[in-house]
């Protein structure tokens, strides 16, 4: 499987994918970038699932500040080569995404798509409550269309659906962004 990144100052470079992975597509990709553009186009980025790095590698290449965990050891060794190899400052924590959540603080972005079967309004939930979106950040998360995940008071929610798989943004209501990072 061919996985490209799509801009930014490795535009064009392939990625190494391990066999866990399941990367989100080129086209979702695209989309999910053309507004983070308009909405966060910058900024401290996590990736709760790095799977194959292809949208935090992506964030990275597009100048946010990323972090990606990953479970897998093998897919762990791939994102670090891959970032190696397209020059990509990023810090890599593998371990349980969300056991990992109380010490990572507050980022203006936040990906999920976890690649395992989960209650993912269960997950969003808990994401959401956690804190690590910072004010007037951003929670997308990436799921099949026929998931739906609900309002949830304090955030703003906007869906966009891309054939089978859903883009969920909520946006945290509060001050601006102002680039709060990793603990």
């Amino acid at each position: 499987m061919s996985v490209r990144i799509l801009g930014g100052s490795a535009k064009g470079r392939a990625l190494k994918v391990p066999a866990s992975a399941r990367p989100s597509g080129a086209r979702l990709r695209k989309s999910l970038f053309d507004l983070l553009a308009s909405r966060a186009p910058s900024g401290t980025f996590l990736d709760l699932h790095g799977g194959s790095g292809a949208v935090g590698l992506e964030a990275a290449s597009r100048g946010y500040q990323v972090t990606l965990i990953e479970k897998n050891a093998g897919a762990v060794r791939a994102l670090e080569e891959n970032a190696r190899l397209l020059g990509l400052p990023v810090r890599i924590l593998r371990g349980d995404a969300l056991g990992l959540l109380p010490r990572l603080g507050q980022f203006d972005v936040v990906f999920s798509d976890p690649p395992y079967v989960q209650d993912i309004p269960r997950l969003t939930a808990t994401l959401l409550a956690s804190g690590v979106v910072a004010p007037g950040g951003l929670l997308v998360c990436q799921h099949p269309d026929k998931t739906q995940l609900p309002e949830v008071p304090g955030y703003e929610r906007e869906e966009r659906v891309y054939g089978s798989n859903t883009l969920t943004l909520y946006l945290r209501e509060g001050a601006a962004r102002d680039n709060i990072g990793p603990a």
